[in-house]
């Protein structure tokens, strides 16, 4: 499966009890359809998100970009 979102906001570095660390971010879908007998409607999606691999790449996931 492939999502194309944008980030709600900056990602966020958390520890977990265990003293793993991952990222944490938001993403929104926007989505639009027009039925054929009605008006258009606009659906937006959030998915809370964590990465686990590395924190490094929390610095490139600001608010707004693309993924």
């Amino acid at each position: 499966m492939e999502i194309v979102a944008r980030i709600t906001s900056d990602a966020r570095i958390s520890k977990t009890k265990s003293g793993k660390e991952l990222v944490s971010f938001t993403v929104a879908i926007n989505d639009y359809y027009k039925p054929k007998d009605g008006e258009g409607v606009q659906l937006t999606t959030f998915l809370r998100c964590a990465y686990w691999v590395s924190t490094a790449i929390a610095g490139r996931l600001l608010k707004g970009v693309l993924v």
